[in-house]
Order: structure tokens, then sequence, then C-alpha cells
């Protein structure tokens, strides 16, 4: 009778390891199968949060300029994309590539695309813009003040560092910034101004 007991309770055992191991592989699978499930949406989150940070952008800036008397209007075009050096998690750069176009029209379209570094403050190797304090809006873009002597002239100009639209994280490939959204010289000869500005992204 002791030996049956024995043969009873060794087999006890024998189930009760069986089911543990069960389980315990069940809950092991489980959690494998979560984890990978989880790992692949944080993936897909965190990608389609990069496309969306990441889309491309239009500005158009259509400026009206006064010489002497005379009026005219330049057109700025600034069409911003971006390009990721490495891929998904392993991004480790986003470069931000800028095509720029510049025309003037006075009943008909001139190419000004020289005159491109002109439009901001940093970029242009001719012009040395000095800071001051003084701050205000023009169309919805927060704006500072800089002058400068050239030409034999004194001039100021009002510029924003909002537009163009860079992508946070994103670095630009020119070195153009501070886009001029007003510009003149001190005995009124030369004024130019953003009248309509339009930016697209996406």
């Amino acid at each position: 009778m002791l030996r049956g007991k024995m043969a009873y309770n060794k087999a006890k055992v024998v189930y009760v390891v069986a089911i543990a191991v069960v389980v315990a592989l069940i809950g092991f699978s489980g959690s494998t199968g979560y984890g990978s499930g989880h790992s692949a949406i944080s993936n897909q989150k965190y990608l389609a949060q990069q496309v969306k940070q990441y889309q491309p952008s239009h500005v158009d800036v259509i400026y009206e300029r006064t010489i002497s008397g005379k009026q005219d209007f330049l057109h700025l075009e600034i069409d911003t994309t971006y390009h990721k050096i490495g891929k998904g998690n392993y991004t480790h750069k986003v470069l931000c590539n800028r095509d720029y176009s510049l025309r003037a029209f006075d009943g008909k379209y001139h190419d000004c695309s020289k005159m491109v570094a002109q439009c901001f403050v940093e970029g242009s190797t001719s012009i040395n813009w000095q800071a001051t304090e003084a701050t205000k809006t023009i169309s919805g873009n927060k704006c500072s003040r800089v002058v400068a002597a050239f030409t034999a002239k004194s001039w100021e100009a009002w510029y924003t560092e909002e537009l163009p639209y860079l992508a946070k994280g994103a670095k630009a490939t020119d070195n153009y910034n501070g886009l001029i959204l007003e510009v003149r010289d001190a005995d009124g000869q030369y004024e130019l101004k953003a009248k309509n500005i339009t930016q697209y992204i996406g």
C-alpha cells in the first residue's frame, strides 16, 4: 500500500510540474507576441510622426518694390524638401534642401535669382546687418529690426525667422536665415514690403 501511495505522489508531482511548464510556455509565448507586436506598433507610430514632421513645404512671398517713385513687384518662391540620412529608428540626420526662385514683374517677368541672398539677413556676404532690440509683427510673423550702411546710405530691415518653415531637428543645407519682409533706405528712395505671404506644408 505504501508503494502504491509513493507511486501516486510521484505521478502527482510529475503532473503538477507538467502543468507548470505548460503555463510558463503559454505565458512566455504570450509575452513574446505582445512584445513584438508592441514594438511594431511603436515603430509604425514613430514612422508616421517622421513622415508628418518632415513633409515638404512651399512659400510664396509677393513684395511691392518702390524705386525712386516707380513701383514693381518681386515674387519669391521657396520649395523645401527633406533628405534623411539613415532609415527609421536609425535616422541620425535630416537635411533640409531648399530651391529658390525670385522674379520681378513690371508687366512681364524678369529673372532675379542672383538677388535671392539679399532677401535674407544671413546668407548675403555683401551686407553686414547689425541687430537691434526692436520687434514687430508683419503678416502674423514675429520680426526683428536690423540696420546696415551700404551704397553710401543707411538702411533698415525687418526680418523673421519663422519663414521659410524648417522642421524641428532638420539642418538646412544653405546658409540663408532671417527672411526679410520689409526694407527701406533712410532717404526713402527704395522700399520693399511683403504684401502677400502664402505657405503650404505637405
